[in-house]
């Protein structure tokens, strides 16, 4: 069977995510909670859970409104709540609220028919090999609305991401921005958990940037570093997934994994080389004054 026949949606569904969750991986990365996304996901898949338990198809339009009005919840809780001066606790939290969410997906489908393959594709993303063009439609609506956002509103969403406290100083309601933010995040993995899984989500929002970072790319050629490492990433994913018949979400995660396995090899050997140059400069350096010094003595 030909490739794009089989592999074209899916490979459009990972290429949308690959354009809007590094992009919001900035701001998380900025903001020092890391797993915010897998709180959120696993928010919005307890949402999707609740859906399915009250007989909603998964194509339904009230699972998607389920899952992003328990991910909008969470957003509230997470921009209000919150006092991201106490990294501490602010980390406390997020795990908490993973682990809640977790467990109240397992408790409510413990005894549902079919639950435990329901709680298997959100984790995975089995649901990533059955994407439909109404699922890339929406999908594009979304990202394009948040994306917009993202751009209109960069200068404030980095400084609040950055420096709170200058954003506080320059008048700015950080809370408030807070708020938009993980809202409009929240509107992102909803879409995003839904068709590729909650694992894949937090692949591609945190392991691109964080390539990129390693790389020692700062400002805009960060986010084009890390679009190409996931655009890269998702079109081996397909053909791995397509070659071997492994589901795709689970492929391109395994896929970024070795990504950043790579990147943290070739910054550690560089750094290696670079400090064995530094330090053969040295010797010869001293090498160098040392015979000056016994040709003047002489």
């Amino acid at each position: 069977m030909n490739f794009l026949a089989v592999m074209a949606l899916p490979l459009l569904a990972c290429l949308l995510l690959t354009l809007i969750l590094p992009a919001l991986g900035r701001h998380v990365l900025a903001r020092g909670v890391i797993f915010v996304d897998l709180a959120l996901a696993q928010i919005a898949a307890l949402g999707q859970s609740v859906a399915f338990l009250m007989g909603a198809d998964p194509h339904d339009p009230s699972t998607y409104f389920w899952s992003f009005g328990f991910t909008l919840l969470g957003a509230a809780l997470f921009s209000f709540l919150w006092d991201r001066e106490h990294s501490v606790l602010q980390e406390a939290f997020i795990g908490i609220s993973f682990a809640l969410a977790t467990a109240a997906t397992l408790l409510l489908l413990s005894n549902a028919p079919h639950g435990a393959e329901h709680v298997s594709g959100t984790l995975s993303g089995e649901a990533l090999g059955w994407v439909t063009w109404k699922d890339i439609t929406i999908m594009a609506a979304l990202f394009a609305i948040v994306g917009t956002f993202l751009f209109l509103g960069r200068r404030k969403l980095r400084l609040c991401s950055e420096d709170p406290k200058q954003a506080r100083q320059m008048g700015l309601s950080v809370k408030k921005w807070d708020f938009l933010f993980y809202a409009s995040f929240g509107l992102v993995v909803t879409s995003s958990v839904k068709v590729s899984g909650v694992l894949a989500v937090f692949s591609y929002l945190i392991v691109p940037v964080v390539c990129a970072t390693l790389l020692g790319r700062r400002g805009p050629a960060q986010l084009y570093w890390a679009w190409a490492i996931a655009f890269v990433v998702s079109i081996l994913g397909a053909v791995f997934s397509y070659l071997k018949d492994w589901p795709m979400g689970a492929t391109i995660v395994c896929l970024f994994g070795i990504a950043v396995i790579i990147v943290s090899l070739s910054v550690r050997m560089k750094y290696v080389d670079d400090a064995a140059n530094g330090h053969r400069g040295t010797a010869e350096e001293f090498g160098s004054k040392r015979s000056a010094a016994e040709e003047v003595n002489a």
